[in-house]
């Protein structure tokens, strides 16, 4: 996790900021600003209700053509959730949504455009980790719901309610999801029923839960 976050958090977080210093935008037009927190509030708590349990589902569907589930232990889970609230959805968003996705429209002025622009990169960085086509085309459908949310609001468009969206969707699918899956599966099935983790599969920043929590 801390190589994750070196190696691909911190360069999120910076690129966005050398670009404001360098540029002179401020970082309220990258989406850092809260203007309208009851609407994103109420756009995001369905919203990501909503992402969490077709992320969930999509794990199982993953998990039952691999044959393997990758499901983290009690401590992981923790970790792993509070990783994805306070640290990957905000930076991701504040790259891909804030950054990328509201300069492209303000330098293009079509803003349809910069989204599926941004929507297909935000996909294709998924591919960096090894993912394979279903999972990043997963994702990518993701990105394409977060940067629908980030460009249907008022100006100046705030980064709160994808961020919260995003965090809800990658809990569904990595961390909080799976667990909550795997262990109804258990009260179905029985004691006899354990997980199963490969060596060289699981999905993104899970390794660590997959060696820890599965058998």
């Amino acid at each position: 996790m801390r190589l994750d976050l070196l190696l691909r958090l911190v360069p999120l977080t910076l690129v966005p900021l050398v670009f404001s210093w360098l540029s002179g935008t401020s970082l309220r037009s990258l989406g850092l600003v809260i203007t309208h927190p009851l609407r994103d509030l109420l756009i995001a708590i369905p919203a990501g209700v909503a992402g969490f349990a077709i992320a969930a589902g999509f794990h199982v569907y993953l998990s039952r053509r691999s044959g393997r589930w990758f499901v983290p232990t009690k401590p992981d889970l923790l970790v792993q959730s509070g990783y994805y609230l306070v640290l990957n959805a905000p930076i991701e968003e504040w790259f891909f949504r804030g950054f990328l996705q509201g300069s492209l429209a303000r330098w293009w002025n079509v803003p349809l455009l910069a989204l599926l622009v941004a929507t297909a990169i935000f996909g294709a960085y998924h591919f960096l980790d090894r993912w394979g086509w279903r999972p990043v085309a997963g994702a990518t459908a993701a990105g394409l719901a977060l940067g629908l949310i980030y460009l249907w609001q008022p100006s100046p468009p705030s980064l709160l309610a994808p961020v919260l969206v995003h965090a809800a969707i990658t809990c569904g699918f990595l961390s909080l999801g799976p667990y909550l899956v795997y262990r109804s599966s258990l009260l179905r099935a029985g004691p006899t029923t354990r997980a199963v983790c490969s060596p060289n599969g699981g999905a993104r920043r899970c390794g660590e839960a997959c060696r820890s929590g599965c058998a």
